[in-house]
């Protein structure tokens, strides 16, 4: 299915979509257990009850979305067993969904709710990682990044933390203060070392 849009913004893009979605159709009904929204992406749980035979199950809806005074709201709407490339959903909505064997037709769903464990296991990792960063700690990348000034480098030193962000510098090149991408750090070789004449310039 394509994008779906408002001409105008919305105040509440999830209580929108979950309004959506609990609807009486001619075979089956749908109501939203739970709903959350990660960046622009909402998650739902959806309850499906045929209406011939009474079963139900619960399926994940995931729903791209964007909310812009230029372009109004739209979402693009997709269920698990689509595969859907967004996996950040939140445990809650994870909680409440069927095995996958009472799923008819599941398709790509137990690949994607792999993808979603995947996604916890390398989130947790990041932070674990990020936590043990401290001044003085060496950060090796997997490949250079470029700045857009035309640096380059692999290997960062890092100098602080501002708000809740740690500040780097490369290696090679002291006082060039710099932000690393989460998925950067999340695959970065991190060296610890002694970080007290560096704390001592940071807090200076």
């Amino acid at each position: 299915m394509g994008w779906l849009y408002k001409h105008d913004p919305i105040d509440d893009p999830v209580a929108y979509l979950t309004d959506q979605y609990n609807h009486d159709g001619e075979h089956r009904t749908y109501r939203v257990l739970a709903a959350a929204r990660v960046a622009n992406t909402v998650y739902m749980a959806v309850k499906i009850t045929e209406k011939i035979t009474g079963n139900s199950y619960v399926l994940a809806a995931v729903i791209l979305i964007s909310n812009t005074r230029k372009n109004g709201f739209g979402y693009k709407d997709m269920d698990e067993c689509m595969g859907p490339c967004k996996c950040a959903c939140p445990d809650r909505i994870m909680r409440l969904l069927s095995p996958i064997a009472d799923i008819p037709n599941p398709s790509y769903a137990a690949e994607w709710r792999a993808g979603v464990a995947a996604h916890k296991k390398a989130a947790a990792e990041l932070r674990t990682k990020r936590a043990s960063l401290q001044p003085g700690s060496i950060v090796t990348l997997e490949r250079e990044v470029s700045f857009r000034d035309g640096t380059t480098a692999a290997a960062f030193r890092m100098r602080f933390v501002r708000r809740k962000t740690p500040i780097f510098e490369p290696v090679d090149r002291p006082g060039y203060w710099c932000r690393l991408r989460a998925a950067s750090l999340a695959a970065a070789t991190i060296t610890h070392t002694d970080a007290t004449a560096i704390a001592a310039q940071a807090g200076g």
